[in-house]
């Protein structure tokens, strides 16, 4: 091709060549743009009395916690969003003016955007959040244990009291104080757990003490059974979702985590 465009240029005038340069780098442009695979991530966002929420803003980060892409819902409550293929760190659903005020945010952690992915964000006053999930190593591998971190907004309204938020949070990392804002208790009445949307039933609820930067918050490890019949995405993944309904402070959340898993 080279060579072919050197004796076309000797033949032409200067003007010519420039055009025929931008034409050339112009569609080497858009092959490249369309050698790059995407998929739909869409979905619709809800409290939970199934009521949409719009001007959310909906984003996928990277494990730097950069924001990569970004969409609005409608009126509705919908969004979408055409993205690169690939496994993103995670998905956050955030309506600013709403956010410390009368709700908290939406999580989904390890996504995998391999296909067109419908992912339903729900959100109210508990955030559960920093989503991790994996199977004990010694089989039968019938069985997940999730952690988490649960945030309510009551008690993060009481533990700042007006405060700043960020000057109490500097202090506690300091002074290797514990933050606590999580519900002092959850029983397993209290979780819906499911597991490709088939319900999984919750074994056990241990509450433990997290180091995190110098301070310490509190989070909850809860052991969980897999449904029978359980059909792993193409991909093979788990899509392992958690609601709380907290009975202590009658708040509820929802985050939802990918675990890359074996064929069953």
């Amino acid at each position: 091709m080279i060579i072919t465009l050197q004796i076309i240029f000797t033949n032409i005038n200067q003007e010519k060549m420039k055009l025929i340069l931008v034409l050339v780098l112009s569609t080497l442009l858009l092959l490249n743009v369309s050698a790059q695979e995407t998929v739909r991530l869409f979905g619709k966002v809800t409290d939970f009395n199934s009521i949409p929420i719009d001007s959310v803003s909906v984003l996928l980060k990277n494990d730097k916690f950069e924001n990569l892409y970004k969409t609005m819902t409608d009126k509705d409550g919908n969004y979408s969003m055409a993205v690169p293929k690939g496994k993103y760190y995670c998905l956050y659903a955030i309506k600013s003016k709403d956010y410390l005020r009368t709700k908290l945010e939406y999580w989904a952690w390890n996504v995998p955007l391999y296909n067109d992915l419908n992912l339903n964000p729900q959100y109210e006053r508990m955030e559960i959040y920093g989503v991790n999930a994996f199977e004990p190593q010694v089989g039968p591998f019938d069985t997940y244990i999730i952690y988490f971190r649960p945030m309510s907004l009551t008690n993060f309204l009481r533990f700042t009291n007006g405060r700043n938020i960020r000057e109490l949070e500097q202090k506690a990392y300091k002074n290797h104080d514990t933050i606590d804002i999580a519900p002092n208790k959850i029983s397993p009445d209290e979780l819906l757990i499911k597991i490709n949307e088939k319900d999984a039933k919750v074994l056990t609820v241990q509450k433990i003490i997290e180091y995190t930067r110098g301070g310490y918050m509190y989070s909850y490890l809860v052991q969980v059974l897999k449904p029978q019949e359980l059909t792993a995405t193409p991909e093979e993944f788990d899509k392992i979702s958690i609601i709380l309904h907290s009975a202590e402070t009658n708040e509820i959340g929802k985050s939802e985590v990918f675990v890359k898993t074996r064929n069953y």
